[in-house]
């Protein structure tokens, strides 16, 4: 009796032993394995509508509520490498290769140019154009160009301008005044306005921020063109009297030179329209003393004869290219007679010179595109 009731317990505790291991939500876990829960379908009711009470059921009587069975499964497991995520993931997140949510570094990202020069006009006005390299001469004057942008870094230009103060420099002066000696008559011919058509080239260019919010495009440019411009000369400084009054200067109108134009500079586009220009241009001419207001040293010494001996100018055979009404009657607003002016021309012309100069001068402007 006593070795049956033992066979009967140990067989039973071999069943449950069997029972509890063919339950997967006590099955031992692997390192890194993930135990999800299934949830038991229920083909009869929805767990979200409440249960009927049975139809016996009184009016009123309300059957008790019963939970729901529980069910003995395990809670997920966490992956141990998805516990190892950096906190500071997004501090770490890279937006157009730049780490911008890193707040130890600032990052100013280049963006495409936001305005093209090709097929654009710009219309430019040089306010400033001074000479820079005044030896013997000064010039003062406003100048302007038209640009017509055929691509982004090259375009066709047209120059031109005038100079409205033009004259011998100081040193000039000084040598005359002092030691007898001045410059040759090439060497100082004075530059009053010109033409020039050219190319723009546009071989770097780029663009930066200006105050952190501004964004500025700018271009390295070299131009150069050729034309022709005017020129004159000083035949008689300006000086003093000695009752204080002042006599101006003459000038002789020395006629029109082929011209040259090589320049370079910085172009500051701020906006779709409007930009800033420091440019330096020589301007090249050449310069041969053969005539004085279109007359040369025989017209000249013609006339010269003709004032000597007392009579006018005007009554000399000249030819037809010479201006002799330049060198007749008197001065506006003065008593000063143009004969005045004739030796001084002869003194020019007497013995020819010739130069090429070289204007060197510092252009700032501004230009409006369209």
């Amino acid at each position: 009796m006593t070795s049956m009731r033992t066979v009967l317990l140990f067989a039973a505790l071999v069943l449950a032993a069997a029972a509890q291991a063919s339950v997967p939500g006590d099955a031992p876990l692997k390192p890194g394995q993930v135990l999800l829960a299934q949830a038991t379908p229920n083909d009869d009711d929805d767990d979200d509508e409440p249960a009927k009470p049975p139809a016996n059921t009184p009016p009123g009587n309300t059957p008790p509520k019963t939970d729901a069975p529980k069910t003995n499964t395990a809670a997920p497991t966490v992956a141990p490498d998805a516990a190892k995520a950096p906190a500071d993931s997004e501090a770490q997140r890279l937006v157009s290769g730049a780490p911008l949510f890193n707040p130890n570094v600032a990052v100013h990202i280049v963006e495409q140019k936001a305005y093209s020069d090709a097929r654009k006009s710009e219309i430019v006005l040089y306010p400033v154009a001074m000479q820079v390299n005044g030896k013997f001469t000064q010039h003062f004057g406003t100048m302007g160009s038209f640009v017509y942008h055929l691509q982004e870094n090259f375009g066709l230009q047209i120059s031109g301008g005038y100079n409205w103060f033009n004259v011998e420099s100081s040193f000039n002066g000084e040598l005359v005044e002092k030691f007898r000696v001045e410059a040759q008559a090439a060497t100082s011919l004075l530059w009053t306005w010109g033409v020039m058509g050219g190319v723009e080239v546009s071989p770097l260019y780029g663009k930066f921020t200006l105050f952190e919010g501004t964004l500025a495009h700018f271009s390295f440019v070299l131009n150069g063109g050729v034309g022709a411009g005017g020129t004159r000369h000083q035949l008689k400084p300006e000086t003093v009297k000695t009752d204080g009054s002042i006599s101006q200067a003459t000038y002789g109108d020395t006629g029109a030179r082929f011209m040259g134009s090589l320049g370079a500079g910085f172009r500051l586009q701020l906006g779709q329209r409007f930009a800033f220009r420091l440019e330096v241009r020589d301007v090249v001419y050449t310069a041969r003393m053969e005539r004085v207001n279109g007359c040369n040293v025989d017209d000249l010494r013609a006339m010269d004869m003709k004032i000597r001996s007392g009579q006018d100018p005007a009554t000399a055979m000249v030819g037809a290219s010479c201006n002799v009404e330049t060198f007749t009657g008197t001065i506006e607003g003065t008593d000063i007679k143009r004969s005045n002016d004739v030796p001084l021309a002869l003194n020019l012309v007497r013995i020819p010179s010739s130069d090429v100069l070289n204007n060197i001068g510092l252009y700032l402007g501004i230009s409006f595109l369209f």
